[in-house]
């Protein structure tokens, strides 16, 4: 892996291109094995790394990861939610933890955006109970059009019930803590923090065999 994200670092600049700029939504009260791991894999690869929150002040991990990861701590994102222009990013992903629940879910920016990724046609991920937005987004009342009807997905054990009832998805099931990453097309699901490293190499594959960036 550290092979292939120096020749991708070289390809960039031999061939002149601007390099993958890859936005990640952050709730307040995050997973930190869903942030830290994926962000390696991304400035790995030379991708450009973005942060968005609700707010424009610190992020807080969920208190559980101070024992499991003594390294978490609060980030200071970059942009508010109502601040990102979704063409400015060949990539979109989402970070989770207890906080998707009130920063994502009941959110209508992050709905909007998440839309216009689909729409826009960029590469769009999602981990563990982020997932559920695919249930929610057009589809508040159950009688929209999910944004992901019919594709493999894989998310948290405590979304299934939105994904397959509303998001109406192909759900792969699997164990509470058992690692598991799906890639249907642009679109790249997580099960959970213990995904978080293969999650993040799947959107680093996904992004850099694309034939171009939709910019």
């Amino acid at each position: 892996m550290k092979h292939l994200s120096f020749l991708l670092i070289l390809l960039w600049g031999v061939a002149g291109l601007a390099q993958p700029k890859v936005l990640m939504m952050v709730p307040n009260d995050f997973m930190w094995p869903e942030y830290s791991e994926p962000r390696k894999q991304y400035e790995a690869a030379g991708f450009q790394v973005v942060t968005a929150a609700r707010f424009k002040e610190l992020v807080h991990p969920d208190r559980r990861n101070q024992k499991g990861f003594p390294e978490s701590k609060p980030i200071q994102p970059d942009l508010t939610f109502d601040e990102v222009r979704i063409d400015s990013y060949d990539a979109i992903t989402f970070v989770a933890g207890n906080g998707a629940w009130h920063d994502f879910f009941p959110n209508q920016t992050v709905h909007d955006l998440l839309r216009l990724a689909f729409e826009k046609n960029k590469v769009v991920g999602l981990l563990c109970s982020s997932t559920g937005l695919l249930g929610l987004v057009n589809n508040w009342n159950g009688q929209g059009e999910p944004l992901a009807a019919g594709k493999k997905v894989v998310g948290y054990f405590r979304v299934e019930g939105l994904l397959r009832g509303l998001g109406k998805v192909n759900y792969i099931p699997g164990g509470e803590k058992e690692p598991g990453v799906v890639v249907d097309g642009n679109l790249v699901t997580g099960r959970n923090p213990e995904s978080a490293k293969i999650f993040g190499q799947k959107v680093v594959e996904v992004l850099t065999q694309r034939p171009a960036l939709n910019r």
